[in-house]
């Protein structure tokens, strides 16, 4: 083989076994029993390092140097591009995992497989202290990742470059902070507009059999196939990938909200699409894996916010929810659409609104740079969270549940992961302001619940390209500019008929 078919052979072969670590991973959440935890953390310490061995080996090395020292060119052009991108990618990903030693890598898996049952615990209990070692365990291994990565400015970047290539702290605290700035203000007119329906006109008796049963119908309109894919329950919702045609959705329920489980659904399935928009003949090499997790969450948010919060969206699914939900006759549409708009501050990050759900990515990323850098004890944290929350929500927390313990990330070793949210929201603002632009009929097409005009936008400007380009080189050339707060700024304006 060429040094390039070798590459291609070891990429789909690490992406074999990675994709077993996230059927294990998915097991783990959804029915693995609860005494299975120890061996399972063994089992994904033994494949991290696996995968890791892999991917390390010095001759995937050479086989990188001699594809950049003498790449032949291909009689077809595209697929040269292809090549010329995926040796890239390539050189980057060697180059971040030989920094890191094996050892690390099965501690940190073995590690984080574990703290996952002790933050499941701890947050029912509403019991912090009985989180805070292992966090104190993981704080440790990430801290050390982020040296041997290696960073200019501060750790905190060398733990963000792996979630948004090129992301940098000292670019992305002004963005925090204008957009804090400019939301600020914003709140009390939105709550005022929003808060004229007594939110008790939504509470009622909604049977999940009723609530999956909707799910499903509404994701398979977005163009969700379930012949590749499926919904499950957990207690964090979550999308996950087990290969070309497998991708799994969660999501949780509560009988007095069917909206929680509904919006849920329609951000996993956005990531989800995603997933099936990558090109599955290149599954295992960099142009078929997603970019970042700003460009995923922009699926996510996109189809959750910009379309499943929509007027439009309504005016078609709310005779059909109706028909589902005897519990909300006598509510009319106009109600509903603003009591599933309602802007308030409120606790918990996944169920929040639109309008303040960057608040709470702004609470978690000051957080997160304060814990690594050492500036934050872990003892200190539930204090830090609640006085900050106080300050940037006006309410007070009740409880560490609804606190500093309500996402799991942070038990799985994801520090550095939080920020990819807000720029996912920006993302999704933009491009849905570019695709009502380029689509001709678009919104027409989205008042019918035909979605899959936008999904094929996406598809051809998004999800096709794996990682070709660059976040912002893909923003870019989907939009005609670069990444905007702007977008989402107007986007809640014109919503809600401000000026």
């Amino acid at each position: 083989m060429t040094p390039y078919e070798s590459l291609q052979q070891r990429s789909r072969e690490v992406a074999g076994f990675n994709s077993m670590a996230s059927l294990l991973g998915w097991d783990q959440e959804t029915y693995m029993p609860p005494k299975a935890g120890a061996y399972r953390a063994e089992q994904m310490g033994q494949l991290a390092g696996l995968t890791h061995r892999l991917s390390t080996a010095p001759e995937v090395g050479d086989w990188i140097k001699s594809c950049e020292d003498h790449l032949p060119p291909c009689a077809d052009e595209e697929e040269t591009a292809v090549r010329a991108a995926n040796v890239r990618e390539w050189r980057r990903d060697y180059d971040r995992a030989t920094r890191l030693p094996g050892r690390l890598v099965e501690e940190l898996a073995r590690t984080t497989s574990l703290s996952r049952e002790a933050w499941m615990e701890a947050r029912r209990e509403s019991n912090f202290a009985g989180f805070a070692p292992w966090l104190e365990k993981i704080l440790a291994l990430v801290r050390e990742q982020a040296e041997a990565w290696g960073y200019n400015t501060c750790a905190y970047d060398g733990l963000l470059e792996g979630y948004e290539p090129g992301a940098r702290v000292a670019e992305l605290n002004p963005v925090f902070a204008d957009l804090q700035k400019a939301l600020t203000p914003l709140l009390p007119r939105l709550q005022k507009i929003t808060g004229v329906v007594d939110p008790a006109r939504l509470e009622g008796n909604y049977p999940i059999a009723g609530q999956q049963a909707l799910n499903w119908r509404v994701a398979a309109a977005m163009g969700f196939d379930f012949e590749a894919g499926r919904i499950d329950t957990t207690v964090h919702p979550f999308c996950t990938e087990m290969g070309p045609r497998d991708c799994r959705l969660t999501t949780r329920y509560h009988e007095a909200d069917f909206t929680s489980s509904l919006f849920g659904v329609m951000h996993e399935a956005g990531h989800g699409l995603y997933t099936q928009g990558l090109p599955v003949e290149h599954f295992g090499t960099p142009l078929g894996t997603f970019l970042s997790l700003g460009i995923h969450e922009s699926q996510s948010r996109l189809w959750e916010n910009q379309v499943g919060r929509s007027p439009e969206f309504w005016r078609h699914w709310y005779p059909i929810v109706r028909e589902q939900f005897p519990a909300l006759d006598g509510l009319p549409l106009e109600e509903f659409w603003l009591l599933v708009n309602r802007v308030k501050p409120s606790h918990i990050r996944v169920e929040a609104d639109e309008a303040t759900y960057n608040l709470h990515i702004v609470l978690r990323y000051e957080i997160e740079q304060r814990l690594v850098s050492g500036d934050l004890a872990v003892a200190d944290l539930p204090e830090a969270w609640n006085a900050r929350f106080e300050e940037l929500f006006q309410i007070p927390v009740p409880d560490d549940a609804r606190g500093c313990l309500q996402d799991t990330h942070w038990s799985l070793g994801l520090i550095g992961y939080f920020p990819t949210y807000t720029l996912g929201t920006l993302n999704a603002a933009q491009l849905f302001a570019a695709a009502l632009r380029q689509v001709p009929g678009l919104e027409a097409d989205l008042q019918q619940a035909n979605y899959a005009p936008l999904l094929r936008w996406l598809q051809d400007n998004i999800h096709r390209h794996g990682r070709r380009y660059s976040p912002g080189e893909l923003i870019q050339r989907a939009t005609g500019e670069p990444l905007r707060a702007t977008y989402f700024l107007d986007y809640l304006k014109a919503k809600y008929g401000l000026t």
